[in-house]
C-alpha cells in the first residue's frame, strides 16, 4: 500500500516501469511446487481464511461488518543508511472474534531516489519487527508491505527468504506487490512467500487498461498474481464479479483524512452482514 500524507507527510512516487510478460503466461496453468529457492522455503499450504479482508491503516476506522482485518502495526521508512520507525498511532483494534493479520509497512522513500539495496542493519530491523508483529496474529498470517523498486530487487528477495526462514512454519507470510511487478518473471519467481498480493488500485493513467485486462482474466500476468490474492479499493475498483477469480481479496479504503470511515455502501457490498463471531487463533500477550 502507498504511504499516504497522513502517515509521513511525504508523497510517494509511483513506479514508472513497464515490463513485458512472457506470452506463455497467457496459457500457463498453476504449477506444482518445484525445487527452487523460493518454493523450498515455503511451508505447508495455509488456510486462506475469509475471502474478503479489510486493510486497516493507522488513520482508518475498521469496517465493522468485515469478517477479517489486516491491521498495520508499525510503519518503517528507509533512509540512505538506516531505517526510521513509527509505531501505530492509535490503539490496535480488538479482533472481536475476527482473524486479524498484522501488517508491517516499509516505505522505500527517500532511499528510492538513491537506488540503495537494503543493507544488513535495515534487513535485521525489518525481520525483528515482522517477527514481533507475527506474535500478535490471530489469523495465522503476517503481512510484509514493501513497495521495493527495481534496484532493490535482489536484496528484497533475500529479505523475503530471510523472513520466511525466521517465521515459524505455523505462521504464513504474505507480501504485497505493485501491479507492474506481476509482469516480470525475474521479480516474481524468487519470492519465497506463502502468498503474494498485487495491489490493483491507484494505477494512474493506465487504470482503465488495467481494469479491462483484469476483468478479462489477467492472462498476461504471472500465475501467482492470478491465482492467490489481490488488493482492491472500493473507490478505484468497486466490488465486481470478476474479482472473485482471486480466492482471497484485500480491500483498502482510499478516502482521505486523518480518521476515515469506510463508505457504507461499499462496505455493505463487500460484507453484506456481520456473521456470528468465529473462533480466531489467540495471539501472544
Amino acid at each position: 500500500m502507498a504511504c499516504w500524507a497522513a502517515c509521513w507527510a511525504a508523497a510517494v512516487l509511483s513506479a514508472a516501469v513497464e515490463l513485458t510478460a512472457p506470452a506463455a503466461w497467457a496459457a500457463e496453468p498453476v504449477k506444482a511446487a518445484t525445487a527452487t529457492a523460493a518454493t523450498t522455503a515455503l511451508s505447508a499450504t495455509p488456510d486462506p481464511g475469509p475471502p474478503d479482508i479489510a486493510w486497516v491503516w493507522d488513520h482508518h476506522m475498521p469496517p465493522p461488518n468485515a469478517t477479517a482485518w489486516a491491521v498495520t502495526v508499525t510503519q518503517m521508512r528507509l533512509t540512505p543508511d538506516g531505517i526510521q520507525e513509527r509505531p501505530r498511532l492509535r490503539g490496535y483494534p480488538a479482533p472481536e472474534g475476527r482473524p486479524v493479520t498484522p501488517v508491517v509497512h516499509v516505505d522505500p522513500w527517500p532511499a528510492r531516489g538513491s537506488g540503495s539495496a537494503l543493507n544488513e542493519s535495515q534487513q535485521a530491523a525489518i525481520v525483528a519487527r515482522v517477527l514481533d508483529a507475527a506474535s500478535r496474529s490471530t489469523s495465522g498470517w503476517v503481512q510484509f508491505d514493501f513497495e521495493a523498486v527495481p534496484s532493490q530487487r535482489d536484496s528484497y528477495h533475500a529479505l523475503v527468504r530471510r523472513l520466511r526462514a525466521a517465521l515459524p512454519a505455523s505462521t504464513k507470510l504474505s507480501v504485497t506487490l505493485l501491479a507492474w511487478q506481476c509482469r516480470s518473471s525475474a521479480w516474481m519467481e524468487p519470492i519465497a512467500a506463502d502468498e503474494v498480493v498485487p495491489m490493483f488500485f491507484r494505477l494512474g493513467r493506465d487504470s482503465a487498461r488495467w481494469q479491462r485486462e483484469l476483468a478479462d482474466g489477467a492472462r498476461t500476468l504471472h500465475p501467482r498474481c492470478r491465482n492467490e490474492a489481490a488488493g482492491f479499493s472500493p473507490q478505484d475498483t468497486p466490488p465486481a464479479d470478476w474479482q472473485r477469480r482471486w480466492p482471497k481479496r484485500y480491500w483498502f479504503n482510499l478516502a482521505r483524512g486523518r480518521s476515515t470511515d469506510w463508505p457504507a455502501a461499499a462496505a455493505s457490498a463487500i460484507w453484506p452482514e456481520r456473521p456470528p463471531p468465529r473462533t480466531a487463533r489467540s495471539s501472544s500477550p
